[in-house]
C-alpha cells in the first residue's frame, strides 16, 4: 500500500471523528465512543487487507521472476553440456584461420566443416582431413556453424581447383538458430574423368560476403580398398549428418545444376582439342 493511500485514508478517518465529535457535544457520548471505536476498527482492517494484497502481489512476482531465472539457468547450464559433448574439429578451427578470423573471438565460428563423397549406390561417405580417392562421382560439402543467437543469413559454399577456377558455387537463404546449425547447399559437384585433381583445392564458407571458413582438401589414387573404410575422427559422423542420412534427405542435383556442368565439359573438351 503506498503513501497516498494511507493519507487518504487517515484524513478521511480524522473527518469522520470531527463530525461525530461535534455530534457528541450535543448527545450521548457513550454512543458515539462506540461509534468510533467501531470505525477506528473498519478503517484499519481496510488499511490491512490492502496491505496483505500488496505483498501477495510483490511475492507472486517475485517467486514468478525466481521461477523464470531458474529456467533460463536450466536452459544455459544444458546448452553447455551439449555444447561440450559436442567437438569442436581442430581442422575446422584451422580453415577459420585460414580465412583471417580468430576462432576465439568470431561470434559465428565454424565448429566442422568438410565434403561428403558419393560414388554408385554406395552409402556418402565423410571425408574432414583424408584425401578423397578419385574415383567417387560427387562431393557435397558441408559446414556446421555456431551461432551465439538466432539469425537470418544467406550461406555461400565455393569449391576452387590448384589453379583458382572455381568448379562450384551454391547460396542459399537460412534461418540460422543459436548454437549449432549444420548446413549443406542442395547440389553435388560431379568428379569426371577429366578433372585435374592436381594440388589442393579449397572450399571457401561465407555468410552474408563475409567468408567464415577456408577449408583445403586434396585427391589421391584411389586403391582396391573400399571408402567406408574411414573411421575415426574423419569419417565420423555426427548427429546431424546421420539424421540426414538415416532420413535420405540429402537433397538432388536439379536439372539447371547438371546443365550448367554438362556445358562446362563440352567447352573444356572443345578448348583441349
Amino acid at each position: 500500500m503506498n503513501m497516498d493511500s494511507n493519507n487518504r485514508n487517515t484524513l478521511l478517518l480524522a473527518f469522520i471523528l470531527l463530525m461525530l465529535g461535534a455530534v457528541a457535544l450535543a448527545e450521548s457520548a457513550g454512543l458515539v465512543v462506540m461509534i468510533l471505536i467501531g470505525l477506528l476498527f473498519l478503517v484499519r482492517q481496510f488499511d490491512n487487507n490492502q496491505l496483505n494484497q500488496a505483498i501477495g502481489n510483490y511475492e507472486y512476482e517475485d517467486d514468478y521472476d525466481l521461477e523464470r531465472e531458474r529456467e533460463f539457468e536450466e536452459l544455459e547450464s544444458r546448452e553447455h553440456r551439449q555444447a561440450q559433448s559436442e567437438p569442436i574439429y581442430r581442422h575446422a578451427l584451422e580453415a577459420v584461420s585460414r580465412a583471417g578470423l580468430d576462432p576465439d573471438t568470431v561470434q559465428v565460428l565454424a565448429v566442422d566443416v568438410g565434403v561428403m563423397a558419393f560414388r554408385g549406390q554406395e552409402a556418402p561417405t565423410v571425408f574432414r582431413t583424408w584425401s578423397l580417392p578419385d574415383d567417387i562421382d560427387y562431393i557435397q560439402p558441408f559446414v556446421q556453424l555456431r551461432l551465439p543467437e538466432k539469425a537470418v543469413g544467406r550461406v555461400k559454399f565455393e569449391i576452387t581447383d590448384i589453379k583458382g577456377n572455381v568448379l562450384f558455387s551454391k547460396e542459399e537463404a537460412h534461418n540460422l538458430e543459436r548454437g549449432r546449425n549444420f548446413i549443406t547447399p542442395a547440389a553435388r559437384l560431379p568428379i569426371h574423368d577429366e578433372t585435374n585433381f592436381d594440388g589442393r583445392w579449397q572450399m571457401r564458407v561465407s555468410a552474408d560476403d563475409v567468408v567464415l571458413a577456408v577449408h583445403e582438401f586434396q585427391f589421391s589414387e584411389a586403391t582396391s580398398s573400399d571408402i567406408s573404410r574411414h573411421i575415426g575422427e574423419d569419417g565420423e559422423i555426427n548427429t546431424e549428418l546421420r539424421a540426414v542420412m538415416a532420413e535420405n534427405q540429402l537433397p538432388k542435383m536439379s536439372l539447371d545444376d547438371l546443365l550448367s556442368y554438362q556445358e562446362e565439359e563440352e567447352a573444356q573438351r572443345r578448348s583441349s582439342s
